[in-house]
């Protein structure tokens, strides 16, 4: 795995992620990225893929310069069936287990299409639920991985509520806590509903718990288009009709003229603020 490639991972996969992949490629290349970082940092990776002998998985994994062999004979690399995971309860036990083998933390990742197959909607609901509670209490970080093509309308809405900050789409990614999200990378035609998506859930999060002021930082983004700038608008009509203010936070010029060719600095409820010139 190159340098680039395990630094990426460094700043971005950590956490309860949702992992919006393109192509069984981009899966492989990605999820070898992640549990090569997991090795990398001593800890235990538990990949929910079905434990039959020769799984393909660890043959990718060999061509990408890991050391499936020795990993798994030392514990630190290991398949487990759906159903060995999936009931009440089996979360946290693989996650003592891990820690009582001694390791710093536990990192597992499943393929949220293969499960949902074989879970009822509520039952995998509960799972995502279950958990994100390990991802925030304990050593844990998770993955879970969608095919992005047919992850769409509200089934998109629905598992990015439960992985705000921590979307990762191919061009886009989410971060934050609290009142504050942050975005990176770009935004076009082909990934708004994403970023709806992510907007929409931080703004529902925020008016539940009583906050009437989130902070959308853009700093990061390379590239925002026109559609991207009318989500914003459309998606947070409810957030500032009742009361709230989205803050709009960068710096780059380019992306302030878009922001300014739309009109959002007129729009009431969103204000702009740290970019290089003014808005008017």
């Amino acid at each position: 795995m190159s340098a680039t490639g395990r630094d990426q991972v460094t700043t971005m996969w950590d956490g309860h992620l949702l992992l919006l992949h393109r192509s069984e490629s981009d899966r492989l290349a990605r999820l070898a990225a992640w549990v090569g970082r997991g090795l990398d940092q001593g800890e235990k990776v538990l990949c929910v893929e079905g434990a039959e002998a020769g799984n393909p998985l660890f043959g990718h994994l060999r061509g990408c310069g890991i050391d499936v062999d020795a990993a798994a004979e030392e514990g630190r690399l290991e398949l487990l069936p759906l159903e060995a995971f999936s009931s009440p309860g089996a979360q946290d036990q693989v996650v003592d287990r891990a820690l009582d083998e001694g390791f710093p933390a536990l990192r597992m990742s499943a393929q949220a299409d293969s499960a949902r197959t074989v879970l009822t909607t509520e039952a995998y609901q509960d799972l995502e639920r279950r958990i994100d509670r390990l991802c925030r209490t304990r050593p844990v970080s998770a993955m879970c991985r969608y095919v992005r093509r047919s992850t769409t309308g509200q089934l998109l809405r629905d598992v990015v509520g439960m992985h705000v900050a921590g979307v990762r789409d191919p061009t886009l990614s989410s971060g934050g806590a609290g009142s504050e999200l942050v975005l990176r990378g770009e935004v076009d035609i082909a990934n708004v509903d994403v970023l709806a998506a992510t907007l929409a859930a931080a703004l529902d999060a925020a008016m539940s718990s009583g906050r009437d002021v989130v902070r959308l930082d853009l700093a990061g983004v390379d590239f925002l288009g026109v559609s991207a700038c009318r989500a914003i608008v459309e998606e947070s009509v409810a957030f500032r009709d009742g009361g709230g203010r989205l803050v709009l936070a960068g710096s780059a010029p380019g992306l302030l003229r878009v922001l300014t060719l739309v009109g959002l600095p007129a729009v009431p409820g969103l204000e702009l603020i740290g970019w290089d010139r003014p808005a008017g």
